[in-house]
């Protein structure tokens, strides 16, 4: 006797092979007379009194065969021998009776039929069909459980019947083309939980790390509820044979077919015009920016050019000006640029200045620049690419590890020391809070010192707002629509993202990671909403540090000792593990919903951003450290930021944290990190970062850093591209892995360039254009 879950998983596979019958792999573990293991194949097939029959010498007959592999081949030809009119007419008999059976439509039993004895004479569409279903592999005890078959190969299949008339004479009928299928046998533990909210896209992603998938072609007929009901009756006859207990109940057969998306649906066409009508601006703005303001610019470049300048003769013609020894080498490029800048703003009235807001030419040149005013902390434009780049890694793996055929090497994989740093990237985010927290505090601080303590408090929410939420907005009217056409495969979803059709305004709102968090409309948008939420209560904060350093770093100390609290409970008494991956509680918690997206939870680091935030605005990036304090400021952020990444190393060599010791990790853990980061970010603007500080402020992180904010949006959806329409599972290397990372990472600043362009500086232009916040 089996338990019921490996019972279940078994009578699984035993119809897997059933059908999967030509695969040599298969082949070599088949009992020795394999014309008499096909018939009884056949005839298992919703054959309750066969089943009854030889239900345990099946059971034995694989035993023994897995015990000693065969070493004989046998070809495909042998195997469609096993299609004899004795077979054929046994097949006929199981698929009529399951039909009557279990409802299964009359179309798609005529048409299986069709397939059936297209198999039995050997005709090539049929074969095509049976060729693309995946079969059983080498290396399923090493993890290779994702068998998609040939995807396009079975779409492409038409089938073709000979039909004879009443007057003898025959013609070709085609019936039904292929479609592709994916049965699901789901493997995680009954009541298991998902680390990652969400269903569509990224659902289906999570869900496959916990199922074996076979891809099946079938009839284009045959609905998945028609397959599902075949397979899950199946699985329960056979079940119920093996154990002789229970019921003849469905056992968890879950069946997706790949619809193939040509006729775009309304939604799509509304996005499609919107977006045509916006690119199209773009084109009119970038063709009136150069006819007009670029030409007239460098006219004026040229007219007062101390190399060459020119004068304007009575005629109006251009003549040539001397050179002499008065003449400076070195032209005053900042007048210059003013003197343009004025006589361009002055032709140019409101309305123009918003069209010229979408000017790619503009608007390109803009985030091209490495060009820094005076004042800006450098270093944070190195900071920020290299935490975006930290993410796009952890993401690499995550998002790829549901497709890949290597799964059982993660073993040891994650057992290696150097491995810490991915299964730890999800500190990578909390980089992002500090700088937020970091930058929301200086800036305001110094804003409010030049103003007397006086600020627009509903511009300072209005601007931040609006700069988030039109790309954001934009891209998830973008995404959603029209995702389902953009590629095909053996996994492309349906619905990229279900939840956005009712969920969409808790992202408007930024509340979509307390509002429905496990039915999330862009699931990574949950980062989004915590640093608004952080940014709107900032103020409570930021004023008391402005009035009283001493009141305001209490106000601070209060607010992270009440979320070390509240994580330290939440963590404990849901024995929440230490890495997202293990944030499966004991009672069945989900840790990422409890803590992970929970600004209660993760407004630590943000803590410690605004902390040093306001020690650079009290010293003016000024202040100089004795070389001793320098060296111990270093040495203890190094430590505690190493402790933080690896000291959970021994855990993944077989020796668990207590629940106790695993939430206090989860309650200081991030703002340690934060801590850490906020002093190398404190260091390196103070001039004692040395070649940190020239690493991280090299000028070409500039224009990387204004893109990572789109480059955050866009690099989930670019994965989900590659890895859901892939028509073979990845096998996982280094230097894979490092191959798909720099693939991504190129693709996503390449799509963030784009989006930046047409969603995210134009807005940022009008708002520039209607408010006058360049004057």
């Amino acid at each position: 006797m089996f338990p019921s879950k490996a019972s279940n998983f078994f009578t699984f596979l035993v119809t897997i092979f059933s059908v999967t019958r030509c695969h040599a792999d298969l082949l070599n573990i088949m009992p020795p007379n394999f014309q008499q293991a096909m018939g009884l194949a056949h005839e298992i097939w919703h054959n309750p009194q066969v089943m009854e029959e030889t239900g345990q010498q099946m059971i034995q007959s694989f035993q023994d065969a897995t015990a000693k592999l065969q070493e004989d081949h046998v070809g495909i030809q042998t195997v469609f021998s096993a299609f004899n009119s004795e077979t054929l007419s046994t097949i006929k008999t199981a698929i009529r009776g399951t039909s009557s059976r279990h409802n299964i439509s009359a179309q798609c039993e005529n048409d299986t039929l069709i397939f059936v004895e297209g198999l039995a004479l050997r005709q090539t569409w049929a074969l095509r069909m049976f060729d693309a279903t995946g079969k059983p592999p080498s290396g399923i005890m090493n993890g290779d459980i994702h068998w998609l078959g040939k995807y396009h190969q079975c779409i492409n299949v038409t089938a073709e019947v000979n039909v004879t008339q009443i007057d003898n004479s025959t013609h070709l009928e085609y019936p039904f083309t292929g479609q592709h299928c994916n049965l699901l046998y789901p493997l995680a533990a009954p009541g298991g939980n998902s680390s990652a909210p969400g269903q569509g896209a990224m659902g289906n992603m999570f869900a496959l790390m916990q199922s074996l998938l076979v891809g099946m072609c079938v009839p284009s007929s045959c609905s998945a509820l028609d397959i599902e009901t075949v397979f899950n009756a199946t699985l329960a006859e056979i079940a119920y044979q093996m154990n002789k207990t229970g019921n003849k109940t469905a056992t968890g057969v879950h069946v997706q077919c790949i619809q193939q998306y040509t006729d775009w649906d309304g939604g799509a066409i509304a996005v499609m015009c919107v977006t045509s009508l916006l690119l199209l601006l773009v084109v009119i703005a970038t063709a009136y920016d150069v006819i007009t303001k670029q030409l007239q610019l460098m006219k004026i470049k040229m007219m007062e050019s101390p190399h060459a300048k020119m004068y304007t003769s009575d005629n109006g013609l251009l003549q040539g000006h001397r050179v002499d020894e008065h003449t400076p080498l070195i032209s005053d490029g900042q007048h210059t640029q003013e003197t343009v800048n004025v006589k361009v703003r002055q032709e140019h009235g409101m309305a123009a200045k918003i069209l010229l807001s979408f000017s790619l030419y503009t608007n390109g040149a803009k985030i091209l620049n490495t060009t820094q005013t005076a004042g800006t902390l450098q270093c944070i434009h190195g900071v920020r690419f290299l935490s975006l780049s930290w993410v796009i890694l952890g993401h690499t793996y995550v998002f790829a590890i549901s497709i890949i055929g290597n799964f059982g090497d993660f073993g040891a994989l994650i057992k290696r020391w150097t491995f810490q740093a991915i299964v730890n990237a999800t500190f990578s985010v909390d980089s992002f809070f500090v700088m937020s927290g970091l930058l929301v505090t200086y800036l305001t601080l110094r804003e409010m010192k030049k103003n007397e303590g006086k600020l627009n408090w509903p511009m300072y929410y209005f601007h931040r707002y609006w700069r988030l939420t039109p790309p954001y907005m934009l891209l998830i009217m973008v995404y959603v629509p029209t995702f389902k056409y953009w590629a095909s495969g053996p996994l492309w979803p349906a619905e990229p993202d279900p939840f956005c059709k009712d969920n969409w305004w808790t992202n408007l709102l930024y509340i979509n990671n307390v509002v429905n968090p496990d039915k999330m409309c862009v699931a990574w948008s949950w980062y989004l909403a915590n640093d608004m939420q952080f940014f709107i209560i900032s103020p409570l904060i930021i004023i008391p540090l402005y009035r009283s350093g001493i009141l305001g770093t209490v106000v601070l100390l209060v607010v992270m000792l009440g979320s070390f609290i509240a994580t330290g409970v939440i963590s404990t008494v849901n024995d929440i593990g230490t890495s997202l991956a293990a944030q499966a509680g004991a009672n069945g918690a989900n840790g990422f919903d409890l803590i992970y997206i929970k600004p209660w939870c993760r407004i630590g680091p943000y803590l410690a951003g605004m902390l040093f935030g306001y020690l650079l605005y009290k010293t003016e990036c000024k202040q100089k450290l004795h070389w001793s304090l320098v060296l111990v400021g270093w040495a203890v952020a190094a430590i505690s930021a190493l402790a933080v990444l690896y000291g959970l190393y021994d855990q993944f060599q077989g020796y668990p944290l207590s629940n106790g010791v695993a939430a206090f990790y989860n309650t200081v853990s991030r703002t340690v990190w934060g801590l850490a980061l906020g002093w190398v970010i404190y260091a390196c603007c103070t001039g004692s970062g040395g070649f940190v500080n020239t690493i991280l402020s090299w000028e070409g992180f500039v224009p990387l850093s204004r893109l990572s904010y789109c480059a955050y949006l866009v690099h989930p959806i670019i994965m989900m591209l590659f890895y859901l329409s892939t028509e073979t599972v990845l096998f996982f290397s280094d230097l894979m892995v490092v191959y798909l990372f720099l693939a991504n990472l190129v693709a996503a600043y390449g799509a963030a360039f784009l989006v930046s362009l047409v969603f995210e500086a134009p807005m940022l232009g009008m708002e520039k254009a209607i408010f006058r916040r360049g004057k």
